[in-house]
């Protein structure tokens, strides 16, 4: 499992999320907010 510890305020909540078994987002989603061709970028 990777470090949250270096992990900006919106990584922790996408993290939190797939990490919430009651929650419906799982890696995919984790990829697309680290994927610079997506609209959900978190990057600038």
């Amino acid at each position: 499992m990777p470090d949250s510890s270096d992990m900006s305020d919106d990584e922790l909540d996408v993290w939190s999320d797939i990490n919430n078994p009651n929650n419906d987002a799982d890696m995919d989603d984790w990829a697309d907010t680290h994927n610079p061709n997506n609209d959900e970028y978190l990057g600038d």
